[in-house]
C-alpha cells in the first residue's frame, strides 16, 4: 500500500494530532487524498505562538516567514495580483495586509492558497512614502493607520476583539475603544502615576485583561512599568493598577504590534517576559542587516538574546524597506466558511 492509499480516517487521526501550522500544510500538501481527508476535519487547536514576516527583497515575488517555535523558516509565493508589494504587515487573524508600490492594498494568508486572487484588492490609499501601518480588521472593517516613520506613530496597536476595536492614541498616550461602525464607546485615559510624564507605550489585549506596557524617557529598559485593568470593568471607570509583570504569559513585540500568548512547558516561552526582534549590521558585511530575537524578563529586569536561527538571515541595508512583523497564524477550512466565501470582502477605514 502506498501513503497515498491510506483510509481517509486514518488520515484524519494523524491531522488531528498535528500541533504547529506548518505540520498542517506540509501535511496537506503530500498528495490529493491527503488534502482531500482534511477538507471536512475541524482544524486542530495549534499552540497560539506569533509568527514574522521577515523584510524581503521587494523586486522578489517570493517573501519570507519565521517560526518561533520551530525556529525554522518558511517561505511563500506572493501570488500575481501582489507582484510587486514592497511592504507586509501582520495582524492578529492570521491575513497579512500588503502594500504595493502604487499604494494598492492588498489581503493575504500565507496558509491559505484560496486567499490568493486580485479580488483581495482592496483599493489605493494614498500616502506619500508609507512604510508602517498598525491595522487589524473585524467580520465588516479594516481598521489601519498608516506614516512614514514608526517611531513616531498616530495610532498603534490596533486590536479586534470580542466586537471592538482598541487603539492607542499614541500622541496623548489614551486608549479608544470603538465598535466596528468605528463609533467610539469608551476612552481610557493613560495610568495617574505616569500621566505627567513624557513615555513611549504599548497596548496588550487579551480575553479578560488590557496590559498598558510603559517606557519613560530616559529609561535604558525596554519597558519600565506595567499596568492592568480588567478589560470587562471599562466601562466602570476602574483605574489601572500597576503590577510586577503579566504571569504566566509572554507577549510578542514590534513597531506596531503586541500579541499576549500564553507561556510554559507547551509552548516553549518564558513567563512574566517580552520578546521582541532587534537588527544589527552584519559581523561579515556591515552594508547587511542581521535580526535577532530579544527577551526581556520582568522578574530581573534583564534583556538577553535568544539563540535562535533567526540570526542567519541577512538582508542588505538598502533593499530592506521594512521591519520584521509579527502575525498570529491561522488556517482555513471548508468546516469554517463556505467554498467561495474564503475571501472576505471588507471595507476599509483609515485612522488619521
Amino acid at each position: 500500500m502506498s501513503w497515498s492509499e491510506l483510509l481517509p480516517e486514518l488520515l484524519a487521526v494523524i491531522a488531528r494530532k498535528l500541533v504547529e501550522p506548518g505540520d498542517y500544510v506540509r501535511f496537506r500538501f503530500v498528495c490529493s487524498s491527503w488534502r482531500s481527508a482534511t477538507n471536512s476535519l475541524c482544524i486542530p487547536p495549534f499552540v497560539k505562538i506569533p509568527w514574522l514576516i521577515l523584510p524581503s527583497d521587494p523586486s522578489s515575488s517570493f517573501r519570507n516567514l519565521y517560526s518561533y517555535s520551530e525556529d525554522r523558516f518558511y517561505g511563500f509565493q506572493l501570488p500575481d495580483c501582489a507582484h510587486g508589494s514592497n511592504i507586509i504587515h501582520g495582524s492578529t487573524s492570521g491575513w497579512l495586509l500588503v502594500s504595493r508600490g502604487d499604494w494598492n492594498l492588498y489581503l493575504i494568508n500565507p496558509f491559505s492558497p484560496n486567499s490568493f486572487t486580485s479580488e483581495n484588492r482592496l483599493g489605493s490609499i494614498c500616502a506619500s512614502n508609507v512604510r508602517y501601518r498598525s491595522w487589524d480588521l473585524s467580520p465588516s472593517i479594516i481598521v489601519t493607520t498608516s506614516y512614514k516613520d514608526y517611531r513616531d506613530p498616530k495610532f498603534k496597536n490596533i486590536t479586534y476583539y470580542d466586537g471592538y476595536f482598541y487603539v492607542l492614541w499614541e500622541k496623548e498616550r489614551h486608549i479608544l475603544i470603538c465598535n466596528d461602525r468605528l463609533h467610539m464607546v469608551a476612552l481610557i485615559y493613560p495610568p495617574s502615576e505616569v500621566r505627567d510624564k513624557i513615555f513611549t507605550a504599548d497596548l496588550a489585549v487579551s480575553p479578560d485583561e488590557l496590559f498598558f506596557l510603559v517606557r519613560l524617557q530616559g529609561c535604558n529598559l525596554p519597558y519600565s512599568h506595567i499596568f492592568w485593568m480588567d478589560r470587562h470593568e471599562v466601562a466602570t471607570g476602574k483605574e489601572w493598577t500597576e503590577v510586577t509583570g503579566i504571569g504566566y504569559r509572554a507577549i510578542f513585540v514590534d513597531y506596531l504590534h503586541c500579541f499576549l500568548v500564553e507561556a510554559g512547558e507547551a509552548t516553549g516561552l518564558t513567563k512574566n517576559c517580552i520578546y521582541s526582534v532587534i537588527s544589527k549590521p552584519s559581523s561579515d558585511n556591515p552594508t547587511m542587516k542581521s535580526f535577532y530575537i530579544q527577551q526581556f524578563n520582568f522578574d530581573d529586569k534583564s534583556c538577553q538574546i535568544v539563540e535562535r536561527k533567526l540570526s542567519q538571515y541577512e538582508i542588505g541595508d538598502s533593499t530592506c524597506t521594512s521591519e520584521p512583523s509579527w502575525f498570529m497564524p491561522c488556517l482555513e477550512s471548508k468546516n469554517t466558511r463556505r467554498e467561495n466565501d474564503l475571501v472576505p470582502r471588507w471595507g476599509v477605514t483609515t485612522f488619521c
